[in-house]
């Protein structure tokens, strides 16, 4: 009896790094971009100056 719950143990450890390994993504990088005042895209990845983001929400 003993022996089994080590394999349940050992089956759940690997089907939860399983599972956390599948949620980090397949290792390709989105580019970071956002819209400048002219809407046009502004990558952030690789900037040589630093950047401030504002987030306008709308609220009256």
């Amino acid at each position: 009896m003993h022996g089994y719950k080590k394999s349940i143990l050992m089956l759940l450890t690997v089907l939860i790094f399983a599972v956390l390994a599948a949620a980090c993504g397949d290792g390709e990088e989105e580019e970071l971009t956002a819209l400048d005042e002219e809407h046009e895209e502004v990558s952030l990845a690789n900037n040589e100056r630093p950047t401030v983001l504002f987030h306008f929400t709308g609220v009256n």
